[in-house]
């Protein structure tokens, strides 16, 4: 019984977990909605109380093997996660350097600044700040470097230089534009060159992971049961959790060298 409180704890301590935003505005004293964090918190700790009721006076063999799923599960909604956030931060790239290209068109055919961002607010929502303190006579540099921290708006940290000098000095911005969005498209094409590249590796990987099942069903289809041996008995289970975090180790080290990879390029 103490021994699957604890488990259960641990587990929901996983699940409860707070987000690294969460924590870093925290940190810096950023307010944040107490409301969607209590809100965000409900079903993991609904999860992890189900799971602590449903493992409460379990076999050892058969509490091992709840954990053994639980964690990989746990570790599976991680990795789509990250996978859905890389995407995503892919996407917001594209997205800017189609917003910077359009600018510098704009700004060669003789629209003022402040009018381009106007224009192309609606279409691009992260530059709708940047388009209000326009509007304002606000520092329009500064809320595109706001924006920049957001992963997959890097280059409006670049755009934000760009405006900056801009008005500061009097220079060309639609050149400087021109240049950026050259720019923009030379690391677009290297980052599908890295994407092809690690693509493989991150396939294999995952294929690995699976093979264990694949050889499982073939081992059931062969009249053994290597199901019940792995769940049935504690050195089964032992050897299904053991199987299972070498399995995750090794799509999360191949996902490692593929995130390197893709930050380098």
């Amino acid at each position: 019984m103490s021994l699957a409180a604890a488990l259960f704890t641990s587990i929901a301590v996983l699940l409860a977990r707070p987000s690294g935003g969460w924590l870093a505005r925290e940190r810096l004293g950023v307010p944040h909605r107490w409301s969607s964090r209590v809100g965000s918190l409900a079903a993991p700790l609904g999860v992890a109380a189900c799971l602590g009721v449903l493992m409460i006076g379990l076999p050892p063999a058969r509490l091992i093997v709840a954990l053994t799923f639980g964690s990989v599960g746990l570790f599976v909604m991680r990795q789509a996660r990250a996978e859905r956030s890389r995407r995503r931060a892919g996407a917001r790239r594209v997205a800017v350097a189609e917003a910077v290209g359009l600018m510098a068109a704009e700004l060669r055919a003789g629209v003022l600044p402040q009018r381009v961002l106007t224009g192309l607010a609606p279409d691009f929502p992260f530059l709708a700040a940047a388009s209000r303190a326009a509007g304002l006579g606000g520092d329009v540099s500064a809320a595109l470097r706001a924006d920049a921290e957001t992963a997959g708006h890097e280059q409006l940290g670049e755009l934000s230089s760009a405006w900056m000098v801009a008005e500061r000095a009097g220079a060309p911005l639609a050149h400087v534009l021109d240049r950026l969005e050259a720019s923009a498209r030379d690391d677009r094409e290297i980052e599908r060159e890295v994407q092809s590249g690690v693509a493989p590796a991150r396939a294999t990987g995952r294929l690995m992971a699976v093979l264990p099942a694949v050889g499982l069903m073939l081992g059931t289809g062969m009249g053994s049961d290597p199901v019940d041996l792995l769940t049935g008995t504690v050195p089964g289970a032992l050897c299904l959790a053991a199987g299972s975090a070498f399995a995750c180790a090794g799509v999360a080290w191949v996902n490692r060298i593929a995130a390197v990879a893709e930050r380098v390029r």
